[in-house]
């Protein structure tokens, strides 16, 4: 038997409002329509600064979600320190860093403070809110663990499968559901949603995707080599994660919703989605052991008129 995951379940606004700006600097589909025309303004002068930079803007949102995630300080030093690593991430050099970062940070400052006078006790929402998705995963989540380990390993999962806890770091809703996880630091992130953004994919559900691929990642880093990193766990664990929520009778539908859970976890096109539907019912045919499926789905992916998506938020 596998080990219990304890999740720290954490409000999180300074994350909120990077989380709102990245959405709202990508031009991603906003479910608040104030706080998107409320930050327009100082996004767009942030994009524009990064562009006359000629950094890669979208891995620089990408990598600053996940610094301001893991970043245990706050206000203008936190974010002086992560739009640096963001920045270097994103292809700045070493010799326009600094006067680069200072501008940044300024204006990643102006988001955050324009966000918070929109939405000044966003710490209490978000302990409010957090409350139906916690007990949603306190009745549900140890079984659905227990059966997404099983698929995996097929019906014989280490008992050091799981970490031993993991931190849920809760953000005020802005796409009607998204999240996102870092391995190293063993925490994800996710809309705190008071309602499930489709009832054919509960949020419950992505809460366990989140979890089994920071499970994924740290086993395949440990125990395994080069060559497992790159087989495309990212994709194979949306059918597991839905096989394991029908198996307890949280999915109601006769087929498995494996396009409908790709759109709302922001992980690729139709295409890509009828390949893993494809691969999945096969897989479930032949009974193969998973490393033998996932080399299958690697070829099904790869082949020339199907190129993998490369799985990064929109």
């Amino acid at each position: 038997m596998t080990a219990k995951v304890t999740i720290r379940w954490t409000p999180h606004p300074r994350l909120s409002a990077i989380h709102a700006a990245y959405v709202v600097a990508g031009g991603g589909k906003c479910v608040d329509p104030k706080t998107e025309r409320l930050m327009i303004a100082p996004v767009t002068d942030l994009n524009n600064r990064l562009l006359s930079a000629e950094v890669d803007v979208g891995r620089f949102w990408r990598r600053l979600i996940v610094e301001v995630a893991i970043d245990r300080s706050d206000g203008e030093r936190g974010d002086a320190r992560a739009c640096e690593i963001a920045l270097t991430d994103a292809g700045l050099s070493e010799l326009q860093l600094e006067p680069n970062a200072q501008g940044v940070a300024r204006l990643i400052g102006e988001c955050r403070s324009v966000y918070a006078s929109h939405l000044p006790k966003l710490s209490d929402q978000l302990r409010l809110r957090a409350g139906p998705l916690k007990q949603r995963w306190d009745s549900f989540g140890p079984g659905l663990l227990r059966a997404i380990a099983q698929r995996i390993w097929d019906g014989a999962p280490p008992v050091d499968w799981w970490p031993a806890r993991i931190d849920g770091l809760m953000l005020q809703p802005i796409r009607g559901g998204d999240g996102g996880f870092d391995t190293d630091s063993q925490r994800f992130w996710i809309e705190a949603m008071l309602t499930d953004a489709d009832p054919l994919v509960p949020e419950v559900l992505r809460v366990a995707w989140l979890v089994s691929r920071i499970a994924i990642e740290s086993h395949t880093r440990e125990k395994s080599g080069e060559r497992s990193l790159r087989l495309p766990w990212t994709f194979a664990s949306v059918p597991i994660v839905l096989a394991a929520a029908a198996d307890l009778e949280l999915i109601a539908s006769p087929r498995l919703p494996i396009e409908t859970a790709m759109g709302l976890w922001n992980l690729g096109d139709d295409q890509v989605a009828k390949t893993l539907d494809r691969w999945w019912q096969k897989r479930e045919q032949a009974g193969s052991p998973m490393p033998v499926a996932l080399k299958t789905l690697e070829q099904m992916l790869n082949q020339p008129d199907r190129l993998p998506f490369d799985g990064a938020l929109k």
